[in-house]
């Protein structure tokens, strides 16, 4: 019986110790929000350069493989 009591009281206290982070973390999310800026261009005509890999597969989600498929 002493077990399964020494069990259940370290369950509470996993149980505990993670709602007190929890509780924390959001207090602090309350307290000290963060400052939202807007997203500025980086060049002054508007367009953007494209990035490595985007000139030819804009839309594409996953990358392709460098080797042929047949």
């Amino acid at each position: 019986m002493s077990d399964v009591l020494g069990l259940l009281l370290l369950v509470l206290y996993i149980a505990a110790i993670v709602s007190l982070a929890a509780a924390i973390t959001y207090a602090v999310i309350r307290i000290f929000p963060t400052e939202r800026t807007s997203k500025k261009p980086d060049d002054s005509d508007g367009e953007s350069s494209p990035k490595r890999g985007e000139e030819s597969r804009a839309g594409s989600l996953f990358r392709r493989s460098k080797r042929a498929t047949t």
